[in-house]
C-alpha cells in the first residue's frame, strides 16, 4: 500500500513539475517554438481533410499551449463547440487572451485548466480530439489514448502529433561517444503505440516527418528546451554539472565551425472511427 501511495505521489509531483515548467515558459514560447509551430501547421493541414467527415458536436483540444492549433481549429470548424484545455494555467490564459475570437465564436469556445490524461470524459462524446506535442508528456499513453478514443462519436476523429523515440539522434550519438547517459525523456514508439491501442473499427492516417533545427551551439539547444518548458527532465538519470559540460564541449567540437543540428522525428497520427 505504501508503495502505491508513493507511486501516486511521484506521478502527481511530475505533473505539477510539467505544469510549472510550461507556465514559466509562456513569455518565451512564441520566440523559441519554431518546431512546435511548424508541426501545428502540418497538423492543421491534415485536419482539413476531415472537415466534412466528422460528426456534429464538440471538439476537444488537449494542450493548447499558446494557441498555434486553437486558432486554426476555430477557422476550420466554425460550427463546432471547442473545448480547449491545458495543464498549465498560464499557457491557457495566454491562449485565451491572444486569440482572435469574434463575438459569435465566444459562444462556441471554452477554456479549462485540465490535464488531458485525467480529464473527466464520462459525460462527453466528442466529434474530434486534437492534440499537438502533448501526449508525450502522458504517464500512461496507451490507456489514456484508449480512454479518449472511447469518448469519440461514430466517425469521430483522434488527431495527434508528437515527437517519437527516434528524436534527437545527434544528442544520443554524443552521449554514446562519451559513455554518458542519454537523458532525453522517454518518447513514444509509433508502431508499438498503434499496436497496443484497442481501437474499434477505424481508418488510420500515419505520417512521419523529420524536422531539423540549427543552433549556435549545444548550450543554445538545451537552453531553448528549457525556455519553453520542454526541458523538464522526468528521468532518474541526470548528468552532473561536469558531465553536462563535457557533453556540450564534445558536441560543439564535433560540429565546429558549423552550427549544431538537433532533429525531431515527428509522428502525425489520425484515427477515425467507422
Amino acid at each position: 500500500m505504501k508503495t502505491m501511495v508513493l507511486i501516486e505521489l511521484t506521478k502527481s509531483c511530475q505533473k505539477e513539475k510539467i505544469a510549472n515548467n510550461f507556465s514559466k515558459g509562456v513569455k518565451n514560447y512564441l520566440s523559441h517554438s519554431e518546431v512546435q509551430k511548424e508541426c501545428a501547421d502540418k497538423l492543421l493541414q491534415i485536419a482539413q481533410n476531415y472537415r466534412d467527415s466528422i460528426p456534429e458536436g464538440s471538439i476537444l483540444e488537449i494542450g493548447c499551449g499558446t494557441g498555434f492549433v486553437t486558432q486554426g481549429l476555430m477557422k476550420q470548424f466554425p460550427k463546432h463547440f471547442l473545448d480547449i484545455i491545458d495543464i498549465s494555467d498560464e499557457m491557457l490564459k495566454f491562449c485565451e487572451k491572444n486569440l482572435q475570437i469574434s463575438e459569435q465564436q465566444k459562444k462556441l469556445i471554452q477554456f479549462r485548466q485540465r490535464d488531458g490524461e485525467t480529464i473527466n470524459t464520462d459525460s462527453n462524446s466528442y466529434s474530434a480530439i486534437v492534440s499537438s506535442f502533448t501526449i508525450q508528456w502522458f504517464q500512461d499513453i496507451i490507456n489514456s489514448l484508449n480512454r479518449l478514443i472511447n469518448t469519440l462519436q461514430h466517425q469521430g476523429l483522434l488527431l495527434i502529433a508528437f515527437p517519437n523515440d527516434k528524436s534527437f539522434p545527434e544528442w544520443k550519438k554524443m552521449c554514446y561517444e562519451l559513455n554518458l547517459p542519454f537523458t532525453r525523456n522517454e518518447l513514444p514508439n509509433t508502431i508499438e503505440l498503434i499496436q497496443k491501442l484497442s481501437i474499434p473499427s477505424h481508418k488510420i492516417y500515419l505520417y512521419e516527418e523529420q524536422v531539423s533545427m540549427k543552433y549556435k551551439n549545444a548550450t543554445d539547444f538545451f537552453r531553448s528546451l528549457k525556455m519553453i518548458g520542454a526541458g523538464c527532465n522526468l528521468k532518474q538519470d541526470k548528468l552532473s554539472n561536469w558531465q553536462m559540460k563535457e557533453l556540450i564541449n564534445h558536441w560543439n567540437h564535433n560540429c565546429y565551425p558549423n552550427k549544431i543540428q538537433a532533429t525531431y522525428d515527428v509522428t502525425f497520427l489520425g484515427i477515425q472511427l467507422i
